[in-house]
């Protein structure tokens, strides 16, 4: 039964944003503390600034005001650092007093009216978080060739004493995992914030090293648990997935995944590299060091950007585009349905087409030591002709223009309005609680298939492979009938452990008991019966 919804007073707002601040629980958890809604604690949460700002306004007691403010609340400081990082990760120029000004802004929207930015208080801010003023002046936006030779130089001596192997990048990409060629032109450039076209998008993190090796790849989604996950442990598919609203990168997704990462490379020697996006934390670790592109550079000095990305997102649009081809013909489906399920299938697909030698090629073209002798990429092209010709089976559209729709969507959070990044504290909590994808669309419609029909089609299937001498798919059908079998002898054995129950209860009941006062004969009366029934079960005794 759904909670009733209550009537809240201002302070009963203010309590259980008081409340939030304190213990940073999650909607649910608030919700069951409090005795009201989930969407009532979205909303009161939400609507935070606004509350704060009236709580300020209209309450007669001075005293109650100021030590709220002053309280446990979002600080000045964490909020102006916050937006700090989100300008240089714009590589917008920033000034001294520029953040003064901004850190006024922000106290007058939680409410601290009698807050300085001094002179002093810059200071003071500058050393805590350690910026230095070359930071604070700013830089071009556009690519320094400067700094990347600078970089290059520096780059040898950085990975000297580390093997290929143990030379790592990461980095993150927005798929839109849905989109079909005819999409393009209103998809394209679209930061995908909000709206209907959010819905369409992941995040994908991946992470190679030199010698072509992924590690599984992290998947962000809108939901925890959609509804197209119902039955499947989807971590077992290759992927690990995690979910917010916004389907983006997190700092604290990012500080889970190096601490993860990092316990594996136990007893290695390991360098990953990465840009200086706001999501990902300066940590230190125990066997992976950390290394920090320059800002700006990594579309020349990053190997994920330099084909790897490309070459993924390829595989994917072609996996893609092969399924809704197969439905072309197939009268009784007018649209084929993607799902999260699927796409996290195609993201792991896509990965192991990617060539190791691919992969080598970006590293090098980044700057990083290895041979001048081993070729140029060619894979990129080759894939490029196979979607053109998928794309115009479907819609007459540009096969570049939709290999690279989402070529620069945002994968974190840079708003730089105040109110975005004091609600910001919130978003990952509140992500737990959705545990179905919104979107309609994301349904499955389950028909039941019982294991005698699914043996049934695979057998269809070996001869479908065997009429096409598809010997690579029949392989693969053969381990997927294998799998079909052994999930039958599994059932078996446990209905026939059900009817030896049923069996020995009914032995039980029917002669034990009955016999209570001759339990021998009644012992031995049910083991022979046991025995004529041929039940593997175990002899019954005398208690």
């Amino acid at each position: 039964m759904a909670p009733v919804r209550s009537r809240l007073t201002m302070k009963n707002k203010i309590d259980i944003i008081k409340y939030y601040d304190a213990k940073k629980q999650s909607v649910r958890e608030l919700a069951t503390q409090f005795k009201v809604g989930k969407t009532q604690i979205g909303t009161i949460l939400k609507s935070r600034v606004d509350l704060l700002r009236k709580w300020c306004d209209e309450n007669v007691n001075g005293e109650t005001k100021k030590n709220f403010i002053e309280g446990k609340g979002f600080e000045i400081d964490h909020v102006c650092y916050e937006w700090f990082c989100r300008v240089r990760a714009k590589n917008l120029p920033i000034s001294g007093p520029l953040i003064q000004q901004k850190a006024i802004e922000i106290a007058k929207t939680l409410g601290r009216t009698n807050f300085k930015a001094s002179n002093g208080w810059l200071e003071k801010f500058r050393k805590r978080h350690n910026i230095a003023y070359k930071a604070i002046c700013g830089e071009s936006s556009s690519v320094d060739h400067d700094i990347v030779d600078d970089w290059n130089n520096k780059l040898v001596e950085i990975c000297e004493g580390f093997v290929p192997k143990n030379i790592f990048n990461l980095d993150e990409t927005g798929l839109f995992f849905r989109a079909l060629p005819n999409k393009t032109m209103c998809l394209e450039g679209e930061n995908c914030s909000g709206g209907k076209i959010s819905k369409e998008r992941i995040t994908v993190m991946l992470c190679v090293n030199m010698k072509g090796d992924f590690e599984t790849p992290l998947v962000i989604g809108k939901a925890l648990k959609p509804r197209c996950f119902k039955n499947i442990i989807v971590n077992d598919l290759g992927v690990t997935w995690k979910a917010n609203r916004k389907a983006w990168m997190t700092q604290e997704l990012m500080k889970e995944w190096l601490s993860n990462f990092d316990r594996k490379m136990q007893g290695r020697k390991v360098i990953l590299f990465l840009d200086s996006a706001t999501s990902h934390p300066h940590l230190n670790l125990q066997n992976v060091k950390l290394a920090f592109f320059p800002p700006n550079v990594t579309s020349t000095c990053q190997p994920l950007d330099l084909g790897i990305i490309k070459n993924f997102k390829t595989h994917y649009r072609i996996n893609l585009l092969k399924h809704v081809i197969s439905f072309i013909d197939n009268k009784n489906i007018q649209k084929p349905n993607v799902t999260v399920l699927e796409a996290v299938m195609w993201t792991t697909a896509a990965l192991k087409k990617i060539n190791k030698e691919t992969v080598t090629k970006c590293f090098i073209k980044a700057g990083f030591p290895g041979s001048d002798n081993i070729g140029k990429l060619t894979q990129v092209e080759d894939l490029s002709n196979e979607i053109t010709k998928l794309v115009s089976t479907i819609y007459p559209t540009n096969a570049q223009d939709y290999s690279s729709i989402d070529e620069c969507l945002q994968t974190e959070d840079l708003s730089l309005n105040i109110e975005d990044i004091i609600n910001d504290g919130m978003s990952e909590d509140e992500s737990h609680d959705v545990e179905q994808e919104e979107d309609s669309t994301d349904g499955v419609d389950e028909e039941k298939i019982t294991l005698k029909e699914a043996l049934q089609l695979a057998n269809k299937l070996k001869t479908f492979c065997l009429n096409k001498s598809d010997a690579v798919s029949l392989s693969l059908v053969i381990q997927l009938q294998s799998n079909f079998e052994s999930t039958n002898q599994i059932d078996i054995v446990y209905e026939t452990q059900l009817r030896l129950q049923k069996a020995k209860n009914v032995i039980l009941f029917n002669i034990v008991k009955p016999a209570i006062n001759e339990p021998q004969i009644a012992l031995e009366t049910a083991n022979e019966l046991v025995s004529a029934l041929d039940f593997q079960i175990p002899i019954l005794t005398v208690r």
